[in-house]
């Protein structure tokens, strides 16, 4: 970090009062205070009280009569005392607050002449807490009794009405923004869609955990960053009790359901999982100083990576055709000779994933003006993974050429030290001082910083991969590559992609909210500034990559192996680069009023504006600088590898309105509008450097090198052989950045309604429309317009006139130049309608139906520019952007809650929770795309998915309104005399019966499938939590003793015909072979095999479109826990 250029920016921020950005860590309570007479009352002291750790939080009406107290402890319960001399002083008890939300109460004041001498109200959780725009709030008593089993937030987001999964509102998961306590804690980088980072690991235990909240549609222009949702976190906090608990959980391959329908799965193979954790916290000084701590193990043991075992080993299910003794022979020799442990030649252990977590915070009441916060949390986690299965840097395509085998299966083997864990470490810190002048001012100071790392480690260390080419069923020379076994037979050494392979995420960010209150308005000003460092180094064979033809080469000192590869860095002075790296800071500032018009109607204005800035810019290609290529609208553009887009400024007006309607909060018509500035995954911006060239440079050895190369265990022994040339545009393709290019934004309008019946019950509506003004595309500027057609039968579709890539390529040396722009033809729009019950004498519950309609023209399906542009299905080109249903919204989903809990026999105490979701299945959507045709293509054509050409295969599929506009040709299933030949007629009239079966493609006959078109069947997926309680006072403290059970699709527990889900057959029915000449296509039909066919059966044709799940994905699974509380 430039902390030269950043500490002026800062000293700017400080002097204005900064924002909240999207940082919801408190919450708040308002109100107006009156006379009898219907009078306001200024000057009245009104105090709240935190009772369980006895904060105080301190203001005084306004001249108006409005009073408001920010930056509180959610929670409670509080108990709220409003004074003033000659009146009586009146009490509102039981409150408890809602993460992020305000709590707001009408005070009445009576002169103390009268006959009472106090007046004490009751409060309650849902009786006032202000709800603006659509958003969901999880507390402490949801966490503790609703069930999971994975013990993640997602599981309690997923309460949401308009979530599906991760997605929230119609939008990629990615494009949510999470926060704990303030801190960032998102999976910026986006190599993967984990909405959080970690890999498998949770970063903080769910113990910790105190309220969730998810925003969507949020008026407060103080929460930013997201086009989904906001959810933000809040961790537990000490109080004037000490309290802690430990527990422990477990689960293993009996806890997994075995039948589904009438079919018994497989024995499991044995697995194991097991988190233990305490947590504890108190009072260091009563009323004034506080912590809490929570630390946690979890250990997951999973069966090996892979069960092929070799030929004379252990045995097993998977036998490979390579012999122990080879092996042995390779391992001895590694070690004997260079000291190198293979580790296991016998198969593999059993695979581990583990990590231990640490949180810690501390809260200082310094006095009734400022409150402050301290926390610090980390989790460091390792998970087992199998090695790849490819040639670093197509080494195998080089001087000389072989077939790649799985390095585990039938005829190739590895060791146990050639695989790889993923090193996770998250590290949070943050720090937040409340401030509250007695209801005049108030201030809001938050810095965080967040260090994420994946790092790749290896257990045999640092060595120079093997590959050993030979074929394990034959012997001498045959059994060599020079005899023509051109594959891989055994494999050794570091893991080809993990060395130099590294991932870093850091965050800092510094926020401050100020606020002034002036009679009917609120007024908030501020700024703030995040800044985040991304790198990704990924050096494949920077440990240096052998081929040998033989063992025995191998093991001869003087013999030159058949390839050679080698990556190292192009930057002097570093032997290692991060060649994906950002450095980007993102500053904000806002203003807002929140005008309370009349007791029941308040008005919020607020306007934000955002701007990225790069401190640094990439190194420039000049080789790709001087290529031209058209933007999207044509013009001839030359795009620069060594800029990112032109720093802009976003602009976010925002307004709502919230209408009291009857005077008590029962019943609250509310409206918003504004607009949102959201991030992207930040590997869409560093695809640019990381392909430009100019960081690293990945060579192969020609003949001439080879013959000079014999194996050394140094890296860089060969580095000699190897100079960096001149930088040139990369063959394989590169990838380019609009400058004009825009972070995501929408503009968003919610309108909602809250009905309170009383005793808890709520009835709630919210109507939510969602605009693309900036969403993100992919669009190869390397692939020029088609100028023929293909002939579907009924339709035609532009198409590329043969399969030579110069054809469709503007320079035919490059495969794809990816440029990223945007798009603003998307939308969506939800209905959402649901009744609640707070929780009272044990009971709470709720249940929600939404509505969603989504449209986009891609749903960037990858990580890397390429395949997210290449694996958008479409009727034309990738190019080509078609409006179409959206993968992450469904049309229907219903989720409820239910939890009872009831004490008895005075020691005892019984909590049974359920939670249910009645939506398609996970993936909710997908597509009919073409396959390729099988066996031999009749004269003159080939087979191909790739029906126009354009190089990739996801072309979505015309569904033909009768035989006439299709054609068959034979299909052959099966070999020798079990053969069964499918004539063209036979796999017409399947197809057609085919298509009858199915209620999307009956209805679009003669019609071009839609991407994300088709729904998965719906599926009601319900999960059940027992606790059982045995309490008993030692003393003045309560212990309890608390059993748990978490159930997983608990309906299939009650009965094996429940509970069971479905997936499609196949997604490409049609498999094409095309006449390049004619532009023809014909077709076979696809096959499967049913789950119940016998052993050997031959796949028959496709018949239906969904089959039952006949795996653990059907089947319930169980957690059991144990806990003390104290």
């Amino acid at each position: 970090m430039n902390f030269k250029k950043i500490l002026p920016l800062l000293i700017t921020l400080f002097a204005i009062p900064a924002l909240l950005k999207a940082q919801v860590t408190t919450s708040s309570i308002s109100g107006t205070v009156k006379q009898s007479n219907g009078e306001v009352l200024a000057g009245a002291t009104i105090v709240a009280v935190h009772t369980p750790s006895g904060t105080r939080y301190e203001t005084v009406s306004n001249k108006s009569g409005v009073f408001t107290m920010p930056g509180l402890r959610p929670g409670g319960p509080y108990t709220l005392s409003c004074q003033f001399t000659g009146m009586k002083k009146q009490d509102v008890e039981d409150i408890t607050l809602t993460l992020g939300d305000a709590y707001t109460v009408s005070l009445t004041m009576v002169p103390s002449s009268t006959t009472l001498t106090e007046v004490v109200v009751s409060g309650g959780r849902s009786a006032s807490n202000q709800k603006t725009g659509a958003s969901t709030n999880v507390g402490q008593r949801q966490i503790i009794t609703l069930p999971t089993i994975t013990r993640n937030i997602t599981d309690f987001t997923r309460l949401t009405p308009q979530a599906n999964g991760n997605s929230i509102g119609g939008r990629d998961g990615r494009y949510n923004n999470f926060t704990v306590d303030g801190a960032n804690l998102n999976n910026n980088f986006g190599l993967s869609t984990d909405p959080l980072p970690g890999g498998n690991s949770q970063p903080i235990s769910l113990d910790a955990i105190e309220e969730v909240s998810v925003n969507i549609a949020p008026s407060d222009v103080r929460q930013s960053n997201f086009t989904g949702a906001n959810i933000a976190s809040v961790t537990k906090s000490g109080t004037n009790k000490f309290k802690g608990s430990v527990y422990g959980y477990y689960r293993d391959q009996s806890f997994i359901g075995t039948h589904v329908a009438g079919l018994k799965l497989a024995k499991q193979p044995d697995s194991k999982s097991t988190v233990y954790g305490g947590s504890i916290g108190g009072p260091i000084i009563k009323n004034k100083l506080f912590f809490f701590v929570n630390a946690e193990m979890e250990k997951r043991i999973a069966p090996p990576l892979t069960s092929f075992r070799p030929t004379g080993g252990s045995g097993g299910s998977n036998i490979s055709q390579v012999k122990i003794d080879s092996l042995i022979k390779f391992s001895n020799y590694l070690k004997n000779t260079y000291g190198y442990e293979t580790g296991s030649a016998d198969g593999l252990p059993n695979a581990e994933i583990k990590n231990y977590k640490l949180l810690a915070r501390v809260d200082w009441n310094i006095n009734t003006v400022h409150k402050l916060t301290l926390k610090y949390s980390e989790m460091v986690g390792d998970d087992d993974r199998l090695m790849s299965n490819s040639v670093p840097n197509g080494a195998n395509t080089g001087v000389n050429t072989w077939t790649t085998n799985p390095r585990f299966g039938t005829n190739a083997m590895a060791f146990e030290n050639s695989q790889y864990s993923f090193h996770d470490q998250v590290r949070t810190a943050a720090i937040e001082l409340n401030s509250n002048w007695k209801g005049r001012f108030s201030n809001q100071f938050i810095a965080t910083g967040t260090k994420i790392r994946t790092t790749r480690s290896t257990p045999g260390g640092v060595f120079p991969f093997i590959d050993i080419m030979g074929d394990p069923t034959k012997s001498g020379v045959a059994a060599t590559y020079a005899g023509g076994a051109k594959q891989n037979y055994m494999s050794a050494g570091q893991e080809n992609f993990s060395n130099n392979n590294d991932v870093k995420n850091d965050i800092y960010n510094f926020t401050d909210n100020f606020s002034i209150y002036l009679g009917k308005h609120t007024a908030t000003i501020g700024g703030s500034y995040e800044y985040q460092y991304v790198g990704n180094m990924f050096m494949p064979a920077s440990q240096s990559y052998y081929a040998f033809g033989s063992l025995e080469e191998f093991m001869n000192p003087a013999s030159h192996p058949i390839a050679y590869s080698y990556t190292f860095s192009r930057i002097p002075g570093k032997e290692t680069v991060y060649s994906a790296e950002m450095k980007i800071g993102q500053l904000g500032i806002y203003a807002q009023d929140e005008i309370n018009i009349t007791p029941r109607l308040k008005l919020t204005l607020g306007l934000r504006v955002d701007k990225p800035i790069y401190p640094t810019q990439p190194l420039e290609n000049p080789a790709i600088t001087a290529l031209t290529f058209p933007d999207r609208y044509g013009n001839p553009t030359n795009y620069s590898t060594g800029m990112w887009p032109k720093s802009t400024l976003y602009w976010a007006p925002r307004f709502d309105i919230r209408w009291d309607m009857n005077g008590d909060k029962s019943m609250i018509v509310r409206g918003g509008s504004g607009v949102f500035t959201g991030r992207i995954p930040f590997v869409y911006l560093t695809n640019m450097p990381t392909n430009s060239g100019m960081y690293q440079v990945s060579v192969v050895a020609n003949a001439a090198q080879l013959n000079q190369i014999t194996f050394n265990p140094n890296p860089t022994a060969w580095a000699s052989l190897f100079s960096a040339p001149a930088p040139v545009p990369n063959s394989a393709g590169f990838v380019l950045i609009d400058p004009k290019y825009k972070f995501p934004q929408v503009w968003r309008t919610n309108v909602g309604f809250d009905k309170r019946f009383g005793k808890g019950w709520t009835l709630t509506m919210d109507a939510l429309y969602t605009k693309d003004l900036n969403a993100t595309v992919m669009r190869n500027a390397n692939q020029v317009a088609p100028s023929g057609t293909v002939n579907l039968g009924g339709s035609t579709r532009p198409s590329f006139t043969n399969t030579s890539t110069a054809t469709r390529r503007l320079y035919n040396a490059y495969a794809n130049a990816i440029v990223l722009e945007n798009n603003n033809a998307g939308g969506s729009f939800s209905f959402t309608t649901q009744v609640s019950k707070s929780f009272s004498k044990g009971f709470y519950a709720s249940l929600a139906y939404t509505f969603s309609h989504a449209m986009d023209v891609t749903a960037n399906p990858g990580s890397t520019a390429s395949s997210t542009w290449q694996f958008n299905a479409t009727a034309g080109t990738q190019n080509d952007k078609e409006l179409a249903p959206s993968l992450f919204a469904v049309p229907h989903r219903i989720v409820g809650t239910f939890s009872y809990r009831k004490e008895f026999l005075k020691h005892l105490g019984t909590t049974v929770s359920v939670f249910y979701e009645g939506s398609q299945q996970q993936g909710g959507r997908f597509n009919y795309i073409y396959g390729s045709a099988g066996g031999t293509a009749p004269s003159g054509f080939s087979n191909t998915a790739d029906i126009n050409y354009d190089g990739n295969s996801s072309d979505l599929m015309y569904i033909p309104k009768d035989p006439s506009q299709i054609t068959f040709i034979p299909l052959t299933v099966g070999s020798g005399a079990t053969a069964v030949t499918y004539t063209a007629q036979q796999q017409s009239d399947a197809f057609f019966a085919f298509v009858e079966q199915d209620k999307y493609l009956r209805k679009h006959k003669g019609m071009v499938a839609e991407r994300n078109g088709v729904l998965f069947p719906f599926y009601h997926r319900v999960d059940l939590k027992f606790l059982q309680d045995i309490f008993t006072n030692i003393g003045s403290r309560r212990m309890t003793l608390q059993f748990s059970a978490d159930c997983q699709n608990f309906l299939n527990l009650l009965n094996k015909d429940w509970g069971l889900r479905d997936f499609f057959v196949v997604n490409n029915p049609l498999r094409a072979t095309k006449n390049a000449t004619t532009g023809e296509v014909r077709y076979q039909l696809a096959t499967y095999t049913p789950n119940d066919a016998p052993a050997g059966s031959n796949p028959i044709l496709v018949d239906k479109t969904f089959i039952r799940s006949a795996s653990t994905a059907s089947t319930w699974s169980l957690q059991l826990g144990l806990r003390l509380i104290f």
